[in-house]
């Protein structure tokens, strides 16, 4: 049954990387503010717990219903991790390739919002200038920050898995 479950999981981690790699193309051709203003993350979020959710209920399904925790686990998180690998290629693809400059002006906007934000919250002067010169050095849309968004999402959704197979486990 483990291959059955990791086929299922493979087959939703190649949908889920589709729908987010649309989701940054239509939000890249429509308004580009959707990806410092946070639209574009809400989109990516009920996609990524939507799918990864799907994936653990036809695992499921294929077990009758009964199903462990490390079952229920790799069904969520190769789904997650597949689909969000896809999306970060398609990302790299965009903004290192396709249109340099969009993911200037993306990382651009994003200090300008990071900036005001922290102004508002009384933060010293000099903090947010050295942390604007690490976004200066580190854009949103490098190779490096690609890959660590990457393995930040791939940790926080094993959290996510893990109470996720806790909630849905049937033996």
């Amino acid at each position: 049954m483990d291959s059955e479950i990791k086929k299922i999981s493979i087959d939703y981690g190649i949908k889920l990387g589709t729908v987010l790699f649309l989701i940054t193309v239509f939000s890249f051709l429509y308004d580009i503010s959707f990806f410092y203003t946070g639209v574009k993350g809400v989109f990516f979020a009920i996609s990524i717990l939507s799918f990864g959710i799907i994936s653990i209920l036809k695992a499921r399904k294929i077990q009758n219903q009964i199903i462990s925790f490390k079952d229920v686990f790799t069904a969520y998180f190769f789904c997650i991790a597949l689909g969000c690998l896809i999306s970060s290629i398609g990302d790299i693809f965009i903004f290192k390739f396709l249109d340099k400059d969009a993911g200037n002006l993306i990382n651009e906007e994003t200090m300008i919002l990071y900036k005001e934000m922290r102004e508002m919250m009384n933060i010293d002067a000099e903090k947010i200038q050295q942390e604007l010169r690490t976004m200066i050095d580190y854009p949103v849309y490098s190779y490096l920050t690609i890959f660590n968004n990457y393995i930040y999402l791939l940790l926080m959704n094993s959290i996510i898995g893990l109470i996720l197979a806790f909630i849905l486990k049937k033996n």
